[in-house]
């Protein structure tokens, strides 16, 4: 009795093999039109697949002023984290620096929400990142 092993059946008989003509052959009999520049073409395609990195930022705000760096960051596709403790101090300037990130999210599709109940502090988020709400 010939003991046959899990592998054996599957390897290819010599005849097999040789009947196929190698990828090398081919290679060598077909010359090619197109100059290949591996060097170059590997650069090129990391560029194109290089992941764009997001970064998450902290910014505090204190005037007005500092919701240009907001905008700038998001618009950079940025995850921003919105500082606005400076603030307390001047609850009608709070307000309207709330009111104004609100408006400005829903303006370009982005999306905020506060961090904590008890500090001031919001996350705001670009158009392709949406915030989970429970």
């Amino acid at each position: 009795m010939v003991k046959v092993g899990l592998f054996d059946k599957l390897k290819k008989s010599d005849t097999q093999r040789k009947a196929l003509p190698s990828l090398k052959e081919k290679v060598k009999e077909e010359p090619s039109e197109v100059e290949l520049v591996p060097v170059e073409e590997d650069k090129l395609v990391k560029e194109i697949i290089k992941p764009k990195v997001t970064y998450i930022k902290k910014v505090s705000i204190s005037t007005y002023a500092d919701l240009k760096n907001v905008s700038e960051e998001i618009s950079a596709g940025n995850i921003v984290i919105a500082d606005l403790t400076p603030l307390e101090s001047k609850p009608e300037l709070l307000t309207k620096v709330a009111e104004q990130l609100r408006m400005t999210a829903e303006t370009f599709g982005w999306d905020i929400a506060k961090l904590c109940k008890n500090e001031s502090k919001v996350i705001i988020t670009p158009p392709n990142i949406r915030i989970f709400r429970e």
